[in-house]
């Protein structure tokens, strides 16, 4: 079976916008990683539910995203520099 949106010139309204942390437990769960959220008003931390993490540091897996423009939310490129 395939179904298929179309919104096209359609408005969705805010009852229907992706909320954090709503859907970023979601996220951090379905994907098994750490789900950093960035912006202005404040900074979250979401973990994975129901999986274990990884032994050692080195494998977890971290996407950082940022919400911009009060109203969308981007992934974030964070570089470490370690000296």
């Amino acid at each position: 079976m395939i179904i298929i949106c179309q919104f096209m010139n359609m408005q969705v309204g805010v009852d229907k916008w992706m909320t954090i942390p709503d859907m970023g437990y979601a996220i951090a769960s379905r994907y098994n990683v750490i789900l950093v959220c960035l912006s202005l008003k404040q900074n979250i931390t979401i973990f994975p539910i129901r999986s274990t993490p990884p032994n050692a540091v080195h494998l977890h897996r971290i996407i950082y995203i940022g919400h911009v423009y009060w109203s969308h939310f981007v992934q974030v490129r964070v570089i470490i520099n370690v000296e």
